[in-house]
């Protein structure tokens, strides 16, 4: 018997689930590979989105750049923990990520494509989408002693799982008043308060498992992600509507591809990794 595309979606999101749980609490070495998969399929992803409406993101720098900086997100705060940040490190990095830029650049000259402008725009735009997160969120778990902390980032999870549940249910049971119809049509705006209420809880759970802030800021921190989630969703919607796609790709059955997975994640990372560092 075929599965339906609900039993499929719900079967893979718990497969899904389980292993990365189980891989962010057995290493951090597997947490790092399941950032680097995000990156780099994120950007496959991505480049071949865009491809449909006639926008051409230089692949070799995308992929080059995402790792580049995914590593510098590791290196630094490891860095930091043990021996102190060194200036010469960081001139070194910054001068590897401006040769890179500067080789966009000088590269989209002999592309000899239509749009050169918004090919490196996208280019460029590709590396903030998906790199900088990927590494944000690997760097997460970094803790400010550079030991591994696996919660710390497993929360980041949670919060992100319960607000697009909490929205999902919530919504199908009292939504009436669209979101942002244009994008999204199925997001209600009665969803959308269900999901910051869920992930809110969330934070009730962190303040009592992981402690290090107060009850207020753990809310708080729930309220926000779901929010920043949104964006990231519908923000992903918007390119999707744009490209005329409905997933970015295939490889989560019954979810679609890596972005459509990490969409809301990709954008609360860097959010999440800015608040642990100001707060704990």
């Amino acid at each position: 018997m075929a599965l339906s595309n609900l039993q499929t979606r719900v079967i893979t999101g718990i497969v899904f689930g389980l292993v990365l749980i189980g891989g962010t609490l057995l290493s951090e070495y597997i947490l790092c590979a399941i950032g680097l998969i995000i990156a780099i399929v994120g950007s496959f992803e991505y480049s071949k989105m865009l491809s449909k409406i006639g926008i051409h993101p230089n692949a070799a720098f995308l992929y080059v750049c995402n790792v580049v900086v995914f590593a510098g997100c590791l290196y630094f705060p490891l860095n930091q923990a043990a021996i102190g940040v060194n200036a010469h490190d960081v001139l070194i990095y910054a001068a590897v990520v401006l040769i890179a830029i500067s080789g966009l650049f000088t590269w989209e000259l002999f592309r000899a494509l239509p749009r050169p402008a918004e090919n490196i725009g996208a280019s460029l735009l590709g590396v903030f989408y998906i790199g900088l997160p990927s590494g944000l969120l690997v760097a997460s778990a970094i803790g400010n002693d550079g030991v591994y902390e696996p919660w710390n980032v497993l929360y980041l999870f949670f919060f992100m799982w319960a607000s697009d549940s909490g929205a999902y249910f919530t919504g199908r049971a009292f939504g009436k008043h669209k979101l942002f119809e244009r994008l999204s049509p199925k997001k209600t705006i009665e969803g959308f308060i269900g999901g910051m209420i869920t992930s809110m809880l969330v934070g009730l759970a962190a303040h009592h498992f992981l402690g290090g802030l107060s009850l207020l800021a753990w809310m708080s921190i729930g309220l926000l992600l779901s929010i920043s989630g949104t964006l990231g969703d519908l923000f992903e919607s918007m390119l999707k509507r744009q490209t005329g796609i409905k997933d970015s790709g295939s490889i989560l059955p019954g979810h679609g591809g890596i972005l459509d997975r990490f969409d809301s994640t990709l954008v609360s990372a860097p959010l999440y990794w800015l608040l642990l560092h100001l707060l704990l």
